[in-house]
């Protein structure tokens, strides 16, 4: 009897290895961190949200671990999905994809749903829920600027072509997300414009076009002309007052002060009581409490791995296309997770980014994991021989 049971156990397992051998294709590095890194969070979401959980749905303090576990399980599923798509095809939906992105934008500025006085969410029918335009932007303009440059980085540029899609388009993008979030807007432009240097875009034309961006956000925030002008201005000078400390960074500090080398310990973090947003935007500083320092490193060390495994990813490649693409996704998942490890030590003023794939949050959630997908399609290789692009 005892045989049996064990040569079932060892045919289980051959079977799931077979499985997962067939079914998840890509970097195994690259999975492993998103899972390792989905599934700590579902710990660290859960002790952080018991508050908040609590006061908000009349005691439920389940609430949101359920509800992150269900997105948690989405974005693997939306992971798996994606990367099962050879990336070529990618470039068929891009400019859709992109030009939808400018359109909901557009749409959320004017009829957007108001979290913390900016219009940031749309509101879906029927089941309630709300959606961010901007993680959807972010996502579309990276695939599509990477075939723009991909189609033109043997060939060159003259003035009318840079400025009809590459500048334009990010100047659009970007701006629309500027009129609402700040941070988000800046970072995905600092991206892009590295993308454009990679991708061979004449260097005085990116400068250029950098300073008239840097000019005209700079006005827009000095005349308040901008939802979130007001906040952002009093971030950087409190920031940049040495004897003002916000109250979200003051408990920040305390967090990680309490957390030592080793931490207090797997849900015992005090500062989630007082940290506004504890699980979202500050959630780090509730992981170096409860896991101290050596679970901060980990998790950096977490981050680092990822986008070095994501440019790896270029050598799967030959096409200009997927190089690119790999990059600029790369490059946005991981510098969102340094911006907002960043405002937990203190390093910039504090912009609201969340942590990807550790944060709860529904669209960045499942967005990550598209971005993740579309990684992963690229180390698959070229899977279909298609015309070079």
């Amino acid at each position: 009897m005892a045989s049996t049971n064990i040569d079932l156990l060892n045919r289980t397992r051959e079977d799931t290895q077979a499985w997962f051998a067939k079914n998840l294709k890509g970097d195994p590095w690259i999975w492993g961190i998103c899972i390792i890194m989905l599934l700590w969070s579902i710990v660290v979401v859960y002790s952080a949200s018991v508050k908040d959980a609590y006061s908000q749905m009349d005691g439920n303090t389940e609430y949101y671990l359920y509800k992150h576990v269900l997105l948690c399980v989405l974005s693997l599923v939306v992971m798996f999905f994606v990367h099962r798509i050879p990336y070529i095809k990618f470039v068929y939906v891009t400019r859709l994809a992109v030009w939808s992105s400018i359109l909901l934008l557009v749409f959320t500025m004017f009829f957007g749903t108001s979290v913390n006085d900016a219009a940031r969410w749309i509101e879906i029918p029927v089941i309630g829920q709300r959606f961010q335009p901007s993680e959807w932007a972010k996502v579309a303009l990276i695939a599509h600027l990477s075939l723009i440059l991909a189609r033109h980085i043997k060939g060159g540029w003259n003035t009318r072509e840079l400025f009809m899609e590459p500048l334009s388009l990010v100047g659009v993008v970007c701006g629309l997300i500027f009129t609402s979030n700040v941070s988000t807007a800046v970072m995905l432009a600092g991206i892009c414009f590295l993308l454009m240097f990679v991708g061979k875009v004449p260097i005085h034309y990116l400068f250029f076009t950098a300073l008239g961006l840097v000019f005209f956000a700079t006005i827009a925030i000095l005349l308040n002309s901008t939802q979130r002008a007001g906040t952002a201005q009093n971030r950087i000078s409190a920031f940049f007052d040495k004897d003002v400390v916000v109250y979200q960074s003051q408990q920040s500090y305390m967090a990680m002060a309490r957390g030592g080398l080793y931490g207090e310990g797997v849900a015992k973090s005090r500062q989630r009581r007082f940290l506004p947003e504890p699980q979202k935007d500050f959630i780090f500083a509730v992981a170096v409490e409860e896991y101290g320092t050596v679970g901060g490193t980990l998790l950096i060390l977490l981050y680092l791995i990822l986008l070095y495994r994501g440019l790896k990813a270029i050598e799967a490649t030959k096409r200009p296309f997927g190089g690119l693409l790999s990059a600029g996704l790369t490059f946005i998942v991981v510098s969102q997770a340094f911006s907002a490890m960043a405002v937990t030590v203190g390093l910039v003023p504090v912009t609201g980014q969340t942590l990807p794939f550790f944060s709860q949050g529904g669209t960045s959630l499942l967005f990550t994991g598209i971005a993740m997908g579309m990684i992963l399609s690229v180390s698959r290789g070229e899977i279909v021989e298609e015309k070079r692009i």
